[in-house]
């Protein structure tokens, strides 16, 4: 059997096995792609237009952590609110009111968060998801957090990218749920509610969205293209190239930004396919010395290598939301513009 038959062989068995895991908790609906589509859009819909409150745990990878939320649809006297507060480890917060995002650790160290918004999943969506590189399947109904929800499935056409389970609310399409699978049907990342309130908030609530916490570690305004930072030159012609992408993803934006680490400028590329994103950054190399390393945290894989051209060392590193043996097959193939493949 030759390498190719061998991969569509077994993308054909991942995708049966994804379908047949949900058929013992209900009914494959019939529904047909545009009930889907449509289903899909609501979600993101719901998301800004409905108030909301409750709880819910988050895992990534081995990490499992339960946050708190307050969401206060936008109206014609007040712009999208929101709370999300960590109800383990150390307190860390995050306010997001209109477009902007403050941050805080409550003088505790801790700075880091993974959450800009409540589900980083809902933005993936936005734009409608491709056929050409993904199904769509309602696949039946279940219960999460005591609501009735309908199961629906965006399932990749190759192993380059991640699948998605949504459970949405049966009622106001709300997403309940949501599990980031891998080609072998491995849970990446999952967000789940255990409690939640849709309507309009209480007195309590809106006072906990008033205020703002005494420590703000970092404020953000949030720009109509996150790809573009302010010290960004955008448009600039990079000097870099990849010699092999996954099929549909595309370039979205390039520029040159200073580097965090060094004296030298970084040039940035980024790809999407409409779903998923990564990054490419490269700049120069002081260490002269090749190497690779690679990392997975939850859906966020990061591969690091050092290309030598010439006498020079360039460091490349490769970032997103794609699988890891993605990531290190980009990796590789990144060469200078005027180098043939």
């Amino acid at each position: 059997m030759t390498t190719n038959k061998f991969m569509k062989q077994m993308q054909w068995i991942t995708k049966k096995l994804l379908v047949s895991c949900f058929l013992a908790s209900g009914f494959l609906f019939a529904q047909t792609t545009s009930d889907a589509v449509d289903l899909l859009e609501r979600m993101s819909v719901s998301a800004k237009r409905l108030s909301f409150q409750g709880e819910f745990v988050y895992q990534q990878g081995a990490q499992l952590q339960t946050l708190s939320v307050i969401h206060q649809a936008e109206d014609q006297t007040a712009s999208e609110r929101e709370r999300i507060f960590y109800l383990d480890g150390a307190p860390r917060e995050v306010i997001r009111s209109g477009n902007e995002l403050f941050f805080s650790s409550y003088n505790e160290g801790v700075t880091k968060f993974q959450h800009g918004s409540l589900m980083p999943v809902l933005s993936k969506f936005q734009s409608g998801v491709s056929e050409h590189f993904y199904d769509l399947k309602i696949a039946g109904v279940d219960r999460v957090a005591g609501r009735e929800a309908v199961l629906l499935l965006v399932l990749p056409k190759d192993r380059f990218r991640y699948g998605y389970q949504l459970w949405l609310d049966r009622e106001s399409s709300l997403l309940l749920k949501s599990v980031l699978v891998d080609d072998q049907g491995k849970i990446i990342e999952r967000l789940q509610f255990t409690s939640l309130n849709i309507g309009n908030l209480s007195n309590d609530d809106l006072a906990l969205l008033d205020h703002k916490p005494s420590n703000v570690d970092e404020t953000i305004r949030l720009r109509s293209n996150p790809a573009i930072g302010l010290s960004d030159k955008p448009g600039a012609p990079s000097k870099w190239q990849t010699g092999w992408l996954p099929a549909g993803f595309v370039l979205e934006n390039s520029s040159i930004r200073p580097s965090p680490m060094s004296q030298h400028d970084v040039d940035a590329l980024i790809f999407s396919d409409g779903i998923a994103n990564f990054s490419v950054f490269v700049e120069q190399d002081d260490t002269r010395v090749l190497s690779q390393a690679s990392e997975q945290i939850g859906a966020l894989s990061a591969v690091s290598k050092i290309y030598r051209e010439g006498n020079q060392y360039f460091h490349v590193t490769v970032v997103g939301d794609i699988p890891l043996g993605t990531a290190e097959r980009v990796a590789v193939s990144v060469r200078p513009v005027n180098m043939k493949p």
